[in-house]
């Protein structure tokens, strides 16, 4: 058995190591788990050391490098000393770890219990030990959070960095307060004067302060959402807040976390310990003026009203682009970034961006007529070949790792040497298998790239024709991303009306349709 070895310290061990020494405790975990695993003939892949405690598991690489061996399938189990060690957050943290585990098939093996999570008695029995950790976890995070929460009422700000006009001001070790940036603070007061007495909207105040080439926080260009922040933050009238915006794992790919806004019944509003810069009653007027701006988003009264939403991209900074009525006018597609890219009427973008799609259409199906499709048969041949060939190294690989474990068994082998070996070896069987896989990939893809292409070619004759017939925005708009990734627009500065460039990106990564889209946009 194929197994990672998994070490992290629990809070008790912690205190335990300030007796016995810093790393202490996992030395003597890493012992007795090398101990198992020689005495149970397990083969180990990796040992993950975690050198934290009671983190979440974005914080915690060692547990994160060990889900990807799991969820790969590089191992068949992970040695662990108790069950506990894997993680004791909350139960969507826990629900994804233990899932990771039943959905690979890969046991959870402890010194005293190997668990198979496919078996519902283990199953059972792992989630009440997870229970039982977790609710030891969170006696612990609710007292962490009591905590901050006297200090905010003591009028502490806590949060790790300042706001735009303050600066961070230790007192003494548990007073932690605010004091005005001089350069920032006017920058501040300014914002407010220009909203409530110049009458100048927050996209307006925004573009004011890029012109005048001054910084916001992180040094980016100014939005209008920036400014709306300011006008809500309570913190410029010597206030501190506290549980406004909550922070979650993000379930989107690529996206690590999410943040949204909390009803305001649920802050925290104390006085702070630090001087004000807005006055109480300016900071009130503004209040009043940004409620009478507000209003419901258009796309949750009327739905989607943009056929090409979420499909054009800004060609400057990569800022999905938008629709923007225009009274007695065609509509115009625009940034809503102040990047500098210029607008279009919206009826045009639309019209050029069918009729390229109708030149591909054309040009793919010429092509696929001049070009039957035959089966490559000299490249296949080879590629069989290079099959069989990397299938017989594996055989010997396998071999090699037999006699590795009967040298460990011996005695010629230390752990350590032992480890490193069998690292070796499998890395090369993986490696081998991963060519087998890709060969094996590439075959199948002489065969299915004609038929890739002329599915392709069918749903886009399908769209184009149903796009023309419909009215509903919406639907083209599903439509449009069934056959398209995305578009990306770009317009010069000194443009004239309608001279402007769209690139295609299709939903498949289709050679044909790459090839013609070279070919038809080239100078």
């Amino acid at each position: 058995m194929i197994v990672d070895i998994y070490l992290r310290k629990s809070r008790s061990d912690e205190e335990l190591e300030k007796t016995l020494g810093n790393g202490e405790t996992l030395a003597r975990h890493r012992k007795a788990l090398l101990r198992y695993a020689k005495e149970n003939g397990f083969t180990i892949l990796n040992i993950h050391e975690e050198l934290v405690s009671g983190e979440e598991l974005f914080f915690r690489p060692a547990m994160l490098a060990t889900l990807k061996d799991v969820e790969s399938g590089a191992c068949d189990g992970v040695l662990v000393m108790d069950i506990q060690r894997l993680g004791r957050g909350d139960m969507e943290e826990q629900g994804l770890i233990l899932k990771a585990f039943k959905k690979s098939n890969t046991k959870i093996i402890t010194p005293k219990k190997i668990y198979d999570l496919n078996d519902e008695f283990d199953e059972e029995y792992s989630e009440f030990e997870a229970f039982m950790s977790r609710k030891e976890y969170k006696m612990i995070n609710r007292r962490m959070q009591r905590g901050r929460i006297n200090s905010v009422e003591e009028g502490n700000y806590i949060a790790t960095r300042p706001p735009y006009g303050y600066d961070i001001l230790r007192i003494d070790k548990n007073t932690r307060t605010l004091t005005p940036n001089a350069e920032q603070a006017e920058v501040v007061k300014m914002i407010f004067n220009w909203y409530i007495n110049e009458n100048m909207g927050c996209s307006k105040i925004a573009n004011e302060l890029n012109q005048l080439g001054i910084k916001s926080y992180t040094g980016v260009k100014w939005e209008k959402s920036t400014i709306t922040n300011f006008i809500k933050n309570p913190i410029y009238i010597g206030k501190v807040v506290w549980k406004k915006k909550c922070i979650r794992k993000s379930k989107e790919y690529g996206k690590k976390r999410d943040t949204y806004t909390r009803p305001v019944d649920e802050w925290i509003v104390c006085n702070g310990k630090h001087e004000a810069i807005i006055e109480e009653s300016i900071y009130q007027k503004a209040q009043e003026i940004l409620a009478q701006k507000y209003h419901v988003p258009y796309q949750l009264q009327n739905g989607i009203t943009n056929p090409l939403a979420g499909i054009v991209i800004c060609g400057i900074c990569g800022c999905k682009m938008i629709q923007r009525p225009v009274i007695n006018k065609d509509s115009r597609i625009m940034c809503p970034k102040n990047c500098g890219q210029k607008s279009n009427k919206f009826i045009t973008v639309e019209a050029l961006l069918i009729d390229k799609l109708e030149n591909y259409y054309s040009n793919m199906l010429l092509s696929a007529k001049k070009t039957p499709h035959k089966r490559d048969a000299t490249k296949s041949l080879l590629i069989e070949k290079n099959i069989i060939s990397l299938e017989n190294e594996l055989k010997k690989l396998e071999q090699q790792k037999v006699k590795t474990f009967d040298l460990l068994e011996q005695g010629v082998y230390e752990i350590d040497t032992f480890t490193e070996r069998t690292n070796y070896i499998l890395g090369k069987i993986n490696q081998i298998n991963s060519s087998i896989l890709e060969s094996k990939k590439h075959l199948k893809e002489i065969d299915l790239a004609f038929t890739t292409n002329q599915d392709y070619i069918i749903n886009l004759r399908s769209v184009l024709d149903a796009y023309k017939k419909i009215d509903s925005p919406s639907d083209k708009n599903l439509l449009i991303k069934l056959v398209l990734d995305k578009v990306v627009y770009n317009k010069s500065h000194d443009a004239k009306a309608d001279d402007f460039k769209i690139a295609l990106h299709p939903k498949i990564q289709c050679p044909t349709f790459h090839a013609i889209a070279q070919k038809l946009e080239a100078p």
